[in-house]
């Protein structure tokens, strides 16, 4: 009796085995695999039946939500278990050329009757595998610094073969691309999209991205898409032009944008990604507000001067287009351009005066941010100071830094084109940009009046690297100037310290203490313009700027710099037109009007330091403003007879704000005086 108590549980399982149901389990190895878009790769599937399932078995690749995955296939699509043991089936997954390169969370799906099993397969598609590099930087147009964080994807064709997001400065890289013709699309949250398409490879080593914030962030961030063509039936890209070239462009209105349309600018250039980064007095480009159909026009004259060749020459023709959400296209078109200007056969001489001078914007700016050219009295040398022309237009768009070549051409046999070359060494030479020859009888001292100028905008400039130029005239022949040298200067911020913003009790007689970081930044001084106004009736009140005159501070840089000892300061200024020392250290006796501090790198302004306030000090309980109207640094050439030849820029004038402001972001401190 105890026996069959015992063996009775046992017969119950032995029973229960026999009954349960056919099935089976699935597992692969690996798990994981990577496929280059066209190829292959191989994954063990291994099956093992249970209750004794035997018979044919279907599979196929599915998505998570059990779909076929266009363009991915798996084979061989079936396999018959036979007996008992486990089943091994060795499967190929296939990946078609035109299947984005991403990562894909898959299923393999094993199926017979009404028995479905799947197991899981993570899937990297990656695009072929060449040898070129692509790099670029992401920058913002707003305020110029770079985007970090935002995804960088590179179309061939509509087929996504790579993708990466940018570092902390913007850049980023595509290594081991086959050569080809690429679309660069670029998103993050709360920023515009921006797109480029053509761009070349291996032609086009580096590409310059502007993302601006988006207008509205929950507005859509699809860049327009345009039609490019000659006259809006005939296809304008690979064609073949003389002297002129027709074009039309129009917004694809089936396709996402923002309306209504902001900007669409037209240019051409000799390098692709080059027509919009340099302006010149011999080059233009088109420009078409709020329309979505520029309609037929053409560039010619000095759109297309120094460009192409009697035989022909392949040139690129450059679109960009922002909506109003500032969304960004830019296309480049490549194209033959025959040019039969006679100047092709002159023979040239040198241009002479050649001086290359690097401006660093602290805001950055461009073309798409409207403001008027203005002048800036600045030094020239030591001892020399004029007018400096600062067209914040002709800044490369969402930079701050370029260097402006100016030079003279007297003689009287044209160049046909000027080439502007760029060194770091002083010995080889890279061609960096081109302007349409011309001739002036005039050559003026300033620099910054001399009759023809290129702006080098290239996205490898750095700050505190030495860079030289030439300029070359072409005709029949080639004649190369003497080379000028400039060295950049980083953004410039001298902060406002005392007294401070909303500051309470001031002093009427108050010293105004502001932050002089030249030695930080590598200049030989700074200049600035101060204004200092009663808030409740707009009046100026004290200090000479209010005249348009300058106060310089030259903290020592000895006689490779500004010719001021080192841990010595120089203050000075030209009120009235008169060259005028405030501080001195360099002598016992010598002024000591405006105190600087060269450990703390401050200077101070006491209250009427100049002799020009309006009262003999400020009235009691009074709120007033004080601003910097403009100020910057500058760097001294001693190779070029002392000549300035970097500036750095902190805050210009306004041409849209009231006159007491300057740039949007510049610093105005209220404070109020005691009683």
């Amino acid at each position: 009796m105890r026996r069959a108590w015992i063996l009775a549980p046992l017969a119950l399982a032995v029973l229960a085995a026999c009954s349960r149901p056919p099935d089976f389990t699935l597992s692969l190895s690996p798990t994981s695999l990577t496929v280059q878009q066209g190829g292959s790769n191989q994954t063990t599937l291994t099956l093992t039946p249970q209750g004794g399932f035997t018979g044919p078995v279907n599979l196929s690749l599915v998505d998570r939500n059990g779909n076929p995955v266009s363009g991915i296939t798996l084979s061989p699509t079936s396999l018959n278990v036979t007996g008992t043991s486990p089943v091994t089936q060795t499967l190929t997954i296939n990946v078609a050329t035109n299947v984005d390169a991403d990562t894909y969370n898959l299923r393999v799906r094993a199926s017979s009757g009404n028995i479905a099993r799947t197991a899981g397969l993570t899937l990297t598609v990656t695009g072929p595998i060449g040898t070129e590099t692509l790099s670029g930087m992401v920058v913002s147009e707003n305020a110029g610094g770079p985007v970090a964080g935002s995804r960088v994807q590179l179309f061939r064709g509509t087929t996504l073969v790579a993708s990466t997001t940018t570092d902390a400065q913007g850049a980023f890289t595509f290594a081991n691309i086959v050569p080809g013709t690429y679309r660069l699309e670029v998103r993050k949250p709360g920023m515009a999209g921006s797109a480029v398409e053509g761009v070349r490879v291996p032609g086009m080593s580096f590409v310059r991205i502007i993302q601006m914030p988006a207008f509205d962030a929950s507005a859509s961030t699809t860049p327009p898409t345009l039609i490019i063509t000659r006259d809006g039936n005939q296809p304008l890209e690979g064609g073949t032009y003389t002297n002129t070239i027709p074009f039309r462009v129009q917004v694809d209105t089936t396709k996402g944008l923002v309306r209504p349309m902001r900007l669409i600018y037209v240019a051409l250039g000799r390098t692709p990604g080059a027509a919009f980064i340099s302006n010149t007095p011999t080059s233009s480009r088109a420009i078409f507000a709020e329309l979505e159909d520029t309609g037929n026009q053409s560039l010619s004259g000095t759109a297309v001067a120094g460009l192409g060749s009697a035989s022909g020459e392949e040139v690129f023709l450059e679109v960009v287009a922002y909506d109003f959400n500032r969304n960004r296209r830019h296309y480049i078109l490549p194209l033959t351009f025959v040019n039969t200007s006679v100047a092709q056969n002159n023979t040239v001489s040198a241009p002479t005066d050649v001086a290359a001078t690097a401006i660093t914007l602290t805001e950055a700016v461009g073309f798409f941010q409207v403001g008027a050219p203005l002048s800036l009295t600045v030094p020239l040398a030591r001892g020399q100071v004029g007018e400096m022309r600062l067209d914040p237009n002709a800044v490369p768009e969402g930079s701050n830094l370029y260097v402006e070549v100016r030079w003279c051409y007297t003689a009287t046999a044209v160049p046909f084109a000027f080439e502007i070359e760029r060194s770091q060494d002083g010995q080889n030479w890279t061609r960096v940009g081109l302007v349409g020859g011309a001739q002036s009888a005039s050559c003026p001292a300033n620099p910054f009046n001399r009759p023809f100028f290129f702006r080098d905008v290239s996205p490898d400039l750095t700050p505190g690297e030495t860079y030289y130029y030439r300029v070359v005239a072409r005709g029949a022949n080639r004649e190369e100037s003497a080379p000028s040298s400039t060295t950049p200067l980083p953004p410039f911020f001298a902060p406002l310290l005392s007294p401070a913003d909303e500051a309470k009790g001031v002093s009427k007689t108050p010293d105004f203490t502001i932050g002089h970081p030249q030695l930080s930044v590598g200049a030989d001084g700074a200049a600035y313009n101060l204004v200092l106004w009663d808030t409740l009736t707009g009046d100026g009140v004290t200090w000479q700027t209010l005249a348009g005159s300058l106060l310089f501070v030259e903290f020592g840089t000895g006689d490779e710099g500004n010719e001021v000892p080192q841990g010595e300061a120089l203050v000075y200024g030209f009120p009235g037109g008169s060259f005028t020392v405030f501080t001195d250290t360099t002598d016992p006796n010598g002024p000591n009007t405006v105190p600087v501090d060269l450990a703390q790198g401050t200077f101070t302004l006491p209250y009427n330091f100049d002799g020009y306030a309006q009262l003999p000090q400020l009235q009691s309980l009074r709120t007033y403003a004080w601003q910097l109207f403009v100020s910057y640094a500058y760097r001294y050439n001693p190779d070029e007879g002392y000549r300035v030849s970097a500036y750095s820029v902190q805050t210009w004038p306004s041409s849209t704000s009231f006159i007491r402001i300057s740039r949007p972001g510049t610093q105005v401190f209220d404070f109020t005086t005691e009683e």
